[in-house]
């Protein structure tokens, strides 16, 4: 055999070995489901879009005594958060006003009722969470809106307070969270 021949040989065994190594490590990968991934988003027609740092956010209330709200209408911790809208066009509308939604206290119902969401226990009683806007009280479930606001074109920050009200009487002890929703209306 020639030194041509044994030369092409060995090209054709050597290809042949790295042609079936590559058929057998793809025969021995193993595939695995590994869970989803959901994409979340909304297309609107309005004169502005909800901050995504708006949409889904915590106020820290912390803790307070109950000696601190001995009495309906008492409040405590109050606690400063923002709706930031951006993308404002002020030729699509001119003001925006906010209005929230959700379980509200059985004995007052400017107030959101406390459970125990995220805090582990029981639920505190004789107490809601209020939100203002101006230092009037926003009543939930259409009761009332924020005052409404002037628009700029670009990015308009909301202000809001979240405090604490006894609702019927002295507070007991307990977990103190509440949800709220939002919508905004513009004009």
């Amino acid at each position: 055999m020639s030194f041509k021949m044994k030369a092409l040989s060995v090209a054709l065994i050597a290809t042949a070995s790295f042609a079936s190594a590559g058929a057998f490590a793809a025969a021995s990968s193993t595939t695995v489901a590994g869970g989803t991934v959901h994409f979340t988003g909304e297309v609107v027609d309005a004169a502005c879009v909800v901050d995504t740092g708006s949409q889904e956010q915590t106020v820290e209330l912390g803790q307070v005594k109950m000696a601190d709200l001995a009495a309906a209408g008492d409040i405590a911790n109050t606690k400063q958060f923002n709706i930031t809208l951006d993308d404002c066009s002020t030729t699509a509308a001119s003001t925006a006003a906010v209005s929230f939604n959700g379980t509200v206290d059985a004995t007052d119902p400017t107030a959101l009722a406390v459970s125990s969401i995220t805090t582990p226990g029981n639920a505190a009683t004789n107490v809601g969470i209020q939100i203002l806007s101006d230092s009037k009280v926003i009543t939930p479930n259409g009761g009332e809106t924020s005052s409404p606001i002037t628009l700029v074109d670009g990015t308009n920050v909301l202000p809001f307070n979240a405090q604490f009200v006894a609702t019927g009487g002295a507070a007991t002890a307990g977990a103190a969270d509440a949800d709220a929703t939002f919508n905004i209306t513009y004009n």
